[in-house]
Formats: C-alpha cells, sequence, structure tokens
C-alpha cells in the first residue's frame, strides 16, 4: 500500500504559488476617542480677518439702590472686562513614497488622509476637555466614585451662579460607569415626570457615539481625551454653560494639503490648522473630579 503521507506537497513546499495573506479590501481605523466637544463651545470665526486674536467683551454686574423721594441719583460708570482668545497652528505631516502610493491597495490611500484627519480632531478634543482644570468652581472629591449627588450640586452650582441654560456635561468612561452603578441601584423612576427609568437614559442620536444620555436636563457626552487630575488618582469631567462658558477661534478649520517632492519621490501631506480654545466665563462651569 503505498505511504500517502510522506513527502506531501503543501503551502510550505509551494510557497511562492500562495499568497502569504489575502489583503481585506477595507483599513480599519484606530481606536479613538469620540470628538464631543467643539460643538459645545461659542464659536468665533476669524477666516479673512485682519487678526490672530478676538476679544469678548464682559459687562460688570451692578446693582440698583433705593433712593429717597426728591434726591438726585449719583451717576454710575459702568465698567466692562474682556476675555481675549488667540488662535495658533497646529499640524501633523507625514510623507508617503512613490512606490508606495502605486504599490498598496487602493483604500489605503483614503485610510492616510483619515488618519490625518482624525489625529487634527482628536487633538482639538484634548485641548478643549483640558479647559477643565481652569474652572474654579469644583464638585466632587479624589479618590470618590462619580455620584447622582455629584451631578446635582454640579447643576446646584452653576443654577446658583446664575450661569445661562441650557448646561450641557463631559464626563471620563470611568466616570460615566461610575455613574451607571449609581443609577442601576435606583429602585424608582429617575424623572418621574417622563417616565424615564434607570438604563433607559441612552436615548442620544446612534450617529454621535459619545452622548451619553440627558440627566435632569443636562446632555452628557463621554471621551477618553477626559484629563487626568490629582497626579492621575482622579478624572477632571466638566459640566457647564453650552456656547457660552468655553470659546473656540478659528482662523481657518483643519484641512490637508498635499505636495509633490521629486527629490525624495514621493508625496508630502500636511494637515493643519490654526484655532485657540480657552475660558469666557468661569462661573458658568463646574469641574468633576472624581476617582479615576
Amino acid at each position: 500500500m503505498a505511504d500517502f503521507a510522506t513527502n506531501p506537497t503543501t503551502t510550505i513546499t509551494y510557497n511562492d504559488t500562495v499568497y502569504a495573506a489575502i489583503i481585506a479590501d477595507v483599513v480599519l481605523d484606530a481606536l479613538m476617542a469620540a470628538v464631543v466637544t467643539p460643538m459645545l463651545l461659542d464659536h468665533y470665526d476669524l477666516s479673512g480677518k485682519p487678526s490672530k486674536a478676538v476679544d469678548i467683551p464682559k459687562a460688570d454686574k451692578f446693582t440698583a439702590a433705593a433712593v429717597a423721594e426728591g434726591v438726585e441719583v449719583a451717576n454710575t460708570a459702568l465698567t466692562t472686562a474682556k476675555v481675549t482668545l488667540t488662535a495658533s497652528e497646529v499640524a501633523i505631516m507625514a510623507t508617503i513614497t512613490d512606490v508606495l502610493e502605486v504599490s498598496d491597495i487602493p483604500v489605503a490611500h483614503g485610510a492616510r488622509l483619515r488618519q490625518l484627519g482624525r489625529a487634527m480632531a482628536d487633538k482639538l478634543d484634548i485641548d478643549v476637555t483640558a479647559l477643565a482644570a481652569g474652572f474654579s468652581q469644583t464638585v466632587g472629591a479624589t479618590g470618590v466614585d462619580l455620584s447622582i449627588a455629584n451631578i446635582l450640586s454640579a447643576i446646584f452650582t452653576l443654577e446658583g451662579g446664575n450661569a445661562p441654560k441650557p448646561y450641557v456635561g463631559v464626563l471620563h468612561p470611568v466616570q460615566v460607569a461610575d455613574l451607571r452603578t449609581a443609577l442601576a441601584g435606583q429602585s424608582v423612576a429617575v424623572f418621574p415626570g417622563n417616565g424615564i427609568q434607570s438604563g433607559t437614559n441612552e436615548l442620544g442620536p446612534a450617529s454621535n457615539p459619545g452622548y451619553f444620555g440627558s440627566w435632569f436636563g443636562v446632555d452628557f457626552y463621554f471621551s477618553t481625551n477626559v484629563a487626568t487630575a490629582n497626579a492621575g488618582a482622579d478624572r477632571a469631567g466638566m459640566a457647564f454653560s453650552k456656547n457660552y462658558a468655553l470659546g473656540l477661534v478659528e482662523k481657518w478649520s483643519a484641512k490637508i494639503v498635499p505636495m509633490y517632492w521629486p527629490p525624495i519621490r514621493g508625496w508630502v501631506l500636511v494637515a493643519s490648522a490654526m484655532y485657540g480654545v480657552g475660558e469666557v466665563e468661569d462661573l458658568a462651569g463646574v469641574k468633576l473630579v472624581t476617582d479615576a
């Protein structure tokens, strides 16, 4: 009987006829944080303007007083303050050789552009979430999980300071997880008036992966870009007046410009933006510092 198992022809012995791997006709994007913050800021467009900064005037607060009949009212000199937001450049560059350009799969071309574009968007989100550290008002405690009471305290702090509504919040996923755990322990409707029960709050549009839900009239978003606090022991989320507490000034939004460079036989891709972010009204925001 023949020994069919001896010296078989396999993908190893006949390896020159077999691809090492078939490349899927898709390039999976890198896992990155959902960019949620730019749409929550007051936006100032400086494109075409002869400046790279914007001054935002702020009226000072005054109080009227009672006066006696027939007594002349004393004159009050009204004053203002201002906040200045200055745009600066942010960029990332990649060089693509001719050999790669004509050798890789077609979908890789678009993937490279997405990589650069997402890097720019992520940088803006990081810059905005870092502004939480600047708020002088703080809710929460180091090493302690975020609670429903913290959310209510943040809302009360904003309302007590006459911060204009609507309010929005940006949390780290660990803070969202804390809030989910706290809500899971609720035995009654969180909002009896509209019937929303614990566990059914995440009703935001599916197209926005960073949306967590609306709680007590506040839309909350989450992002892994939320910065740490207290030497990494905590995360510093925030709640603030939408389109009021924080500002974004743009000279130009993110763009990608290609340039061919013959000495290296390749394309240079430069993604850039010119913007600035900053705090406009301190008392219209609250820092949420809780355990990381």
